[in-house]
């Protein structure tokens, strides 16, 4: 499926299939069904097109955590039960369990921004019985991984044209990303909130005709109701 036929749908659809797939990722058990949920999402990604811009950034991402994470398990079943093999055994499956369900969710959140622009985003929490207020605290909360990544990967290039070079193997290479990364998202943090109190989101905004549900988006909502539905009970 193709990047225009999940653009064919609403973006009330395409927050709903989001939020479903993050509730089974959170809250799923099995091993299987998340592996494959893993795969689908990843092929989504890829089909997409979101992978080719970051793909850079993901991998050196996880070169950088998947081993310390397989570690930290792998150490506290060692704590637990003070015997190699078994810390090993436990550690690498729980280890797997929870990267995957992390995975899951990240891509995710990578597949709904892919396919859903800013403008739609913002127009999903644009409504007159809702505070504007929580209109934009929504908008930002699901826009942070896209801008984030889009920062990592400008500040990634300007320093790799000054001679850097990341090695997973040795974490003080990340600090000239990580540390302009974490400051670049405090003023980003602070230039918003000042945005906020100038505009002063207790006033209204004119809020334009929103976009009509058609009757595969009404098909696709009852799905994802009745996944939900299923995974809670």
């Amino acid at each position: 499926m193709t990047a225009t036929c999940w653009t064919k749908l609403h973006p009330l659809t395409r927050l709903a299939l989001f939020l479903t797939v993050c509730l089974r990722a959170a809250l799923g058990e099995e091993f299987l069904p998340q592996l494959l949920l893993f795969c689908g999402l990843l092929l989504l990604l890829f089909v997409c097109g979101a992978a080719v811009s970051h793909y850079r950034l993901l991998i050196w991402a996880h070169l950088l955590g998947l081993p310390g994470t397989v570690f930290l398990f792998i150490a506290i079943g060692y704590e637990n039960t003070h015997v190699l093999s078994q810390s090993l055994s436990w550690g690498a499956v729980e280890a797997a369990r929870y990267i995957l369900r992390l995975e899951c969710l990240f891509l995710a959140n990578l597949v709904f921004i892919s396919v859903t622009s800013t403008r739609e985003i913002i127009s999903l929490f644009s409504h007159r019985w809702m505070p504007t207020a929580v209109g934009t605290l929504l908008s930002t909360a699901v826009r942070f991984v896209p801008l984030t990544l889009a920062e990592a990967r400008r500040i990634y290039d300007i320093q790799r044209c000054r001679g850097l070079r990341l090695r997973p193997w040795a974490p003080r290479s990340w600090l000239p990303i990580v540390v302009p990364l974490f400051v670049s998202q405090m003023c980003r943090a602070h230039d918003t909130s000042v945005m906020l109190v100038v505009r002063r989101m207790t006033s209204t905004a004119a809020i334009s005709s929103p976009r009509k549900l058609h009757p595969l988006d009404w098909g696709v909502l009852g799905l994802a109701l009745a996944i939900c539905i299923q995974i809670l009970l």
